[in-house]
């Protein structure tokens, strides 16, 4: 009777040689299941308990086991989390660089003027996303989400709805294009008084607009195009000691604020 029973707890074992459950079978079935089961997760995942995979020392279980590696290696599922703590999910579901871009900007964004540095965000970031970190940066950065800026000598970032410096400057109203040789003489002239009173050419942007006689935002146009133009050179600055006056008058370039300006002789 107990030779009956183990036959009977072991499928392959009841089915005649040309009948028997082969590994390869196994696997297969096992790549359907696991894919059913992750496309039901969704982009939550599942761990390898949540999977439910049979024991690994059974050869159903070693099966399945072969069949999660085959199919991380095709690229049809992903793991977001780590070797040691997996969570995987389906390819559609799999963008750790999506992640790590919605959850650093978030992250600074709720910071609202502490500033963030690389270690902070890094320390929300799990398993995938977390090797992500300087993608995201770099993208959030390039596309004017975050404000990239220097406290002693080391980066830190800052959400740009934090501050009222425009993401995309866009280009002067024709309206007004006529005004604009007056106007770049006048903030020439404010930005020389700048400099004879500070004593050096690298001066804030926000004192050379104090000497100016306009509004901020053609102001700021006029300093970018003498930048793109190559008659004025910006410098970031210390973000970290300026006030927010200063930082107002920031313009914006290359997707980081300039909280200095200086023209060429």
């Amino acid at each position: 009777m107990a030779l009956h029973s183990n036959r009977l707890s072991d499928p392959a074992r009841t089915l005649l040689p040309s009948q028997k459950v082969t590994s390869m079978q196994w696997t297969n079935d096992c790549e359907q299941t696991l894919l059913d089961r992750l496309s039901a997760a969704g982009a939550e995942g599942a761990n390898t308990t949540a999977l439910k995979l049979p024991a690994a020392s059974t050869q159903k279980g070693k099966a399945c086991r072969q069949a999660l590696r085959k199919l991380l290696k095709a690229g049809q599922i992903g793991n977001l989390g780590s070797p040691s703590r997996p969570r995987y999910v389906i390819a559609e579901h799999y963008k750790p660089l999506e992640i790590a871009y919605e959850l650093i900007a978030q992250q600074v964004k709720d910071a609202g003027l502490r500033l963030q540095s690389k270690t902070a965000l890094a320390k929300r970031l799990r398993g995938a996303p977390a090797k992500q970190l300087d993608a995201a940066l770099k993208l959030l950065v390039a596309e004017g989400i975050l404000l990239r800026l220097n406290w002693a000598g080391r980066p830190v970032y800052l959400h740009r709805a934090s501050v009222s410096v425009p993401a995309n400057p866009q280009p002067s109203d024709p309206a007004v294009m006529q005004t604009i040789p007056a106007q770049q003489a006048e903030i020439l002239e404010a930005y020389q008084q700048a400099v004879r009173e500070f004593g050096y050419p690298d001066v804030l942007i926000h004192e050379v607009f104090t000497r100016w006689h306009g509004d901020l935002e053609t102001f700021k146009q006029i300093l970018i195009d003498a930048c793109r133009q190559g008659t004025a050179i910006p410098s970031a600055g210390d973000w970290s000691l300026a006030t927010a006056e200063e930082r107002d008058a920031a313009i914006m370039l290359d997707g980081r604020p300039q909280l200095r300006i200086r023209f060429k002789a």
